[in-house]
């Protein structure tokens, strides 16, 4: 086949999958109603937008929703970039968080002794982390302070947009969905200038709540939006690796930080096996449509092609021809030992989560 021909085909198959993915985002925010997966979720669908709009090389004609959409996908990378932007992030969204609840308090004088709680920590029967407060705070604090409905108005706009303009998808979304049931989780709430058996001592306040970030976007990928879905989609891989991806980049950015303190010592991590399924080919692919570089190089062998895998043969041409469903297995695999290494920096007393939300 000549080059030109299979990087029309490619492209073909890239429309494809933006219709696909645009499809199973639609039906996930209209079929689950649930306030901790829409709010998770909002970054990822920044991130469907983005690279979406830039495969069909499209703007919005509202720069304001332009520059929100870009920010807000640029904030699953916040931990992966320089710690001390990451820190500033974590330190500015818990300031915002620790005077929005002192301001409830009846009494100014209440507000010194740290009685009002500024965290919200979201947890499975099992214990494990799914979603905090203050994470959820610093996606929607991206845009301008705007509200959690008019950001999701916004997104789920653009995403309408590009299914009918670009992709041609009927906006009744003909192909039913069935999702799983949400599983229940509880909360217990924190007051973060307070010491609670909670954290880690061994490390100061902003050290904790950047752990528990991460750890929060990895558990919630895990057991909240995974376990909703009843097969392996290529969108619930896609925000996986992205997440896994930039989750190892963040653990490796805080010991390398901390790897000049010899009082504060991080566990050791054995994941030389599982950093196998990090490649920069297959990552270009999540984080963007295209299935050509910009050097011009297919980012699937001709060998390895065909339509009717999922993504169309990338996973089989960059690891060596392993099948989609077992790199999917591995990368879940992978991406919940990094969530039991983050989550064992932390001291889960289930006995005091709170299962009442009225």
């Amino acid at each position: 086949m000549e080059q030109d021909n299979y990087e029309n085909l490619l492209n073909i198959c890239s429309k494809d999958l933006i219709s696909n993915e645009g499809e199973i985002i639609s039906r996930l925010c209209l079929d689950v109603r649930n306030s901790a997966i829409s709010l998770s979720i909002i970054p990822f669908c920044a991130l469907y937008c983005k690279s979406a709009k830039e495969f069909f090389n499209i703007k919005s004609t509202n720069n304001d929703i332009e520059d929100d959409v870009r920010d807000l996908r640029n904030g699953l990378k916040i931990f992966a970039g320089k710690y001390s932007k990451g820190l500033k992030m974590t330190a500015k969204s818990d300031n915002q968080q620790d005077e929005e609840f002192k301001n409830r308090l009846r009494f100014r004088i209440l507000e010194k002794l740290n009685l009002h709680l500024n965290l919200g920590v979201y947890f499975t029967e099992s214990g494990r982390v799914i979603f905090n407060t203050q994470l959820s705070n610093f996606h929607l604090n991206i845009p301008h302070g705007k509200s959690a409905f008019k950001i999701g108005e916004e997104l789920g706009f653009e995403i309408a947009q590009i299914l009918i303009e670009q992709c041609g998808v009927n906006d009744s979304l003909e192909q039913p969905m069935i999702f799983n049931s949400v599983p229940k989780y509880g909360y217990i709430d924190f007051n973060t200038n307070r010491k609670n058996h909670f954290f880690n001592n061994a490390f100061d306040k902003e050290t904790n709540l950047i752990l528990l970030h991460m750890l929060s976007m990895i558990g919630g990928i895990n057991n909240l939006i995974i376990p909703v879905f009843k097969d392996k989609n290529t969108w619930l891989l896609r925000i996986m690796y992205v997440t896994v991806h930039n989750t190892w980049m963040g653990i490796k950015k805080m010991r390398n930080h901390f790897a000049q303190n010899k009082a504060i010592r991080f566990k050791h991590l054995n994941i030389e096996e599982e950093l196998n399924l990090l490649s920069t080919t297959f990552r270009n692919c999540m984080m963007h449509y295209s299935f050509i570089s910009e050097n011009g190089v297919p980012s699937i062998s001709l060998k390895c092609f065909d339509d009717k895998v999922p993504l169309y043969g990338l996973v089989e041409s960059c690891y060596s021809g392993m099948h989609y469903e077992q790199f999917y297995d591995k990368l879940y695999d992978f991406s919940k030992k990094l969530e039991i290494y983050l989550l064992s920096f932390f001291n889960v007393d289930k006995k005091k989560i709170c299962w009442d939300w009225d």
